[in-house]
């Protein structure tokens, strides 16, 4: 039995992914909550102007993930390119950039074993973000294939599974480092006597090192959920998961479950929260060692949990009593609705929190909200938060896109659907979903956001970055910081979560990686 001190010195020795502190190593960053402390970051920047970019390098195909940056190196994927026509929806390439110059050092494949759609607005192969130590990197496939390669591209190990099939390819997954311990998503092995016969999705630890599988969760996790690292009051070592979404996954019971990562204990569920019946796990929940936070999905509300116990604190709603600043066109300014209720609005707002799309800063849960008018969801084209503590709700409509020309005013685009493009940077087109055409304010999967230095970045598939302060006193006007491109409107395509290390963003269209700062 193990003494409190030798545990303690164990939790010491298993801490989070080991990265400089101006490191991002994977898609949460260097403590795997999406937020950091930072004394200086970018906030404004143009590609259109080429504003603030301190290099681009175009890529040859498109690609969802995030971008894990370590010193002088930049990792990230694209689906393999395949000449003269889209991409296959199974294979894809891992890239080493000199963080630098842009200039591609080395490139690797990583094969997958099923099909998935490219450039689907709801993830595709490509959406998990690289993850790396200093000394290695890891890429993961989405359709069953990862691997592990030293910094100068040489393999060290592959391993290929089988995806749960049957279902959308949303795998919203994003692997995490812990330690010599890689966690994934995948089903049981074929042959273990605890797999389902409709293969449920589990977390997996896997020996960074070798590719062997060292444990697999109690409980369950889907495919639409990204999990989030954390650590409990004690520094126990854990993640939060989801269970519970749309097209009959059959992971339950619907909620969420705090897994253990500490040593010995390793895949052991500290607590469950039922959501049942209607609660689906399409976020990304997020946690610290007092609560945790997520969206009930269905019944538009915020919850707020001890995360010590799983027990529930408080339930707000985000409908009742809310502050909204909604743009007049008539007099070209945001006007203040105050303590309103937006079912009582002619015709009713339903509220639905852009999935996969929210944060925590400070005191604040901030989120996207979709918007689709025909279905009165919204409030339209709307970033939202809630406060913690009090439960207060503020809404803030945004422009969906801006027009820029060099030497010119810009012209900010208010309360229109946007169309985004889909050719990749050979001139191929290549989306299959219509719907990936889109701006991404209506059902898609936008990349999560990150709160770095007090500052909340949210992203959309137009290439638009808003930048807010996310501690600001009030949601107004003055609390957006900017509206950045990536590119000319209809001209360009995004839909990954930023990075930041050493005093710079990294960010990426379908076509180009793009280095932001001064």
């Amino acid at each position: 039995m193990k003494t409190p001190l030798v545990l303690a010195l164990l939790l010491g020795c298993l801490s989070v992914i080991q990265a400089g502190p101006q490191d991002w190593p994977q898609a949460g960053g260097p403590n795997g909550s999406w937020t950091v402390e930072a004394e200086s970051v970018p906030v404004a920047w143009s590609a259109v102007k080429n504003e603030q970019i301190l290099w681009r390098t175009t890529l040859p195909e498109q690609g969802q993930s995030g971008i894990a940056v370590w010193g002088d190196r930049v990792f990230l994927t694209t689906y393999k390119p395949e000449e003269g026509k889209p991409p296959g929806g199974r294979d894809i390439v891992g890239y080493c950039l000199d963080a630098r110059s842009g200039k591609v050092l080395w490139t690797v494949d990583v094969p997958g074993t099923t099909e998935s759609i490219p450039a689907y607005f709801f993830s595709d192969a490509t959406s998990p973000t690289p993850v790396t130590d200093g000394e290695h990197v890891w890429f993961v496939n989405a359709a069953g294939g990862m691997g592990c390669f030293d910094f100068d591209g040489k393999p060290v190990w592959a391993r290929q599974w089988a995806p749960s099939g049957n279902r959308p390819p949303n795998k919203l997954f994003e692997p995490i480092l812990l330690g010599h311990t890689l966690l994934n998503m995948e089903p049981r092995d074929e042959g273990d006597p605890k797999r389902e016969a409709d293969p449920w999705n589990y977390i997996r630890g896997i020996d960074a090192l070798t590719g062997k599988t060292l444990w697999v969760s109690d409980d369950a996790v889907i495919h639409y959920n990204t999990p989030v690292l954390g650590k409990m009051a004690d520094g126990t070592p854990a993640v939060l998961q989801g269970r519970g979404g749309y097209h009959g996954v059959p992971e339950t019971p619907i909620g969420l479950s705090l897994t253990s990562l500490a040593p010995g204990s390793e895949g052991r569920t500290l607590w469950r929260f039922d959501a049942e019946p209607d609660g689906k796990a399409l976020y990304v929940q997020h946690w610290n060692a007092r609560y945790a936070f997520w969206f009930k999905n269905t019944a538009a509300e915020h919850q707020v949990l001890d995360s010590k116990t799983g027990q529930l604190v408080r339930t707000q709603p985000l409908m009742q009593r809310v502050d909204w600043r909604r743009w007049n066109p008539e007099t070209g300014k945001h006007e203040l609705l105050a303590g309103v209720d937006l079912t009582a609005q002619t015709p009713p707002i339903k509220v639905f929190p852009a999935q996969l799309c929210n944060v925590v800063c400070g005191d604040w849960h901030w989120f996207l909200c979709y918007t689709e008018p025909k279905k009165n969801v919204g409030p339209p084209y709307c970033v939202g938060r809630v406060h913690i503590e009090t439960g207060k709700v503020e809404y803030l409509e945004l422009p969906v896109s801006v027009e820029r020309e060099p030497g010119q005013a810009d012209a900010l685009i208010w309360g229109k659907p946007q169309a985004s493009s889909t050719v990749n940077s050979r001139g191929i087109d290549v989306a299959r979903d219509k719907r990936s055409k889109g701006d991404g304010w209506w059902w898609g999967y936008l990349g999560s956001p990150i709160a770095v230095g007090g500052k909340v970045f949210f992203t959309t598939m137009l290439g638009i970055t808003y930048v807010f302060e996310g501690n600001a006193e009030v949601l107004d006007e003055k609390a957006l910081l900017s509206v950045n491109d990536l590119g000319k409107p209809g001209e360009t395509w995004s839909l990954n979560s930023l990075s930041f290390a050493h005093g710079r963003l990294f960010h990426r269209s379908m076509k180009e990686v793009f280095c932001i700062g001064r």
